[in-house]
């Protein structure tokens, strides 16, 4: 391992091992334990980090960051130059920021009440920097420190506060969809809903090879029902109707550019027949095909 230059920053009010600090680094190669001290952010600005999380493999390109808390274990591989930030936010910061949003009519934040950041329920993850506020934030950040990386740089607990704040505020929605998953154990309902997400985007990058939804519940390695119900639990359709509306936007999108006769969009977008299409375009959109086209001063040929 060549470390190229590596910056700490820590808290002077609160110590190891669930303290909160900064590293930044450019490294050249690594292989080894990844370690998750506290909360852990791991954030890649340049280049390519691979990692190992609780037999979760992760990809962590540019723009891109990895989530895990203080219950991890993984594994990190280098081989190529990278320049990233690790954070580290004590537990009890995290836990005060979702008390304080999940009772926010309270003078004192309720750190009990958080059961999900800073437990074995937590849901490890990757994410896009430009799709989460956190994300953006990081951006920002790392703009910021790449005017003048070798400065001493020192954090306020404000600093942190605010980045707990972003990682509550985008993992609201994720809470609420743990919740709609009704199981014994919660690290039953995090596979779960791991597993309808691996669903949700097969659809999205394969709808249009036609895949039937028991092949797709196949690919979770869930049965054709059992897949069903969670899916619509978690995300509010059925993976049928899901499907059928990226059928549909795809058929809409054709309509508003290309010169394509309807009867072929149809059949481009996987319905039987123009029939068919019109039937399930009326009942979501509201009108037939033809009076959409109309409406919106398109010419059409069926």
């Amino acid at each position: 391992m060549e470390n190229i230059f590596t910056v700490n920053s820590s808290s002077d009010w609160l110590l190891p091992p669930k303290s909160c600090l900064i590293n930044f680094s450019y490294l050249k190669e690594i292989q080894g334990k990844a370690p998750f001290r506290s909360f852990s952010i791991k954030y890649v600005c340049d280049g390519k980090e691979r990692y190992q999380v609780n037999g979760n493999l992760y990809d962590i390109e540019s723009g891109q960051y990895l989530l895990a808390n203080h219950f991890s274990e993984g594994i990190v591989e280098i081989d190529k130059p990278v320049r990233g930030i690790c954070i580290d936010i004590a537990p009890e910061i995290l836990s005060e920021v979702a008390g304080s949003f999940t009772r926010p009519d309270t003078p004192f934040a309720d750190k009990e009440l958080d059961n999900f950041f800073n437990s074995p329920d937590f849901f490890d993850n990757k994410y896009t920097t430009t799709e989460t506020h956190l994300g953006r934030y990081l951006q920002g950040f790392d703009t910021e420190i790449m005017k003048d990386p070798t400065h001493s740089w020192k954090f306020s607990k404000a600093f942190y506060f605010t980045l707990a704040e972003k990682i509550v505020e985008d993992h609201i929605p994720i809470l609420k969809q743990l919740q709609t998953i009704h199981a014994v154990k919660s690290v039953t309902r995090n596979d779960l809903l791991r597993r309808v997400e691996k669903g949700k985007t097969y659809i999205d990058t394969e709808w249009m090879q036609k895949p039937d939804i028991e092949s797709i519940a196949n690919v979770c390695q869930m049965s054709e029902y059992h897949f069903f119900r969670v899916f619509k639990k978690v995300y509010g359709v059925s993976p049928y109707q899901y499907l059928l509306q990226k059928r549909l936007y795809f058929a809409l999108e054709m309509m508003q550019k290309e010169k394509i006769q309807v009867s072929d969009i149809a059949l481009i977008a996987g319905f039987a027949d123009i029939f068919a299409f019109s039937k399930a375009f009326k009942h979501f959109f509201g009108l037939s095909p033809i009076n959409w086209t109309k409406q919106n001063n398109k010419a059409i040929n069926i």
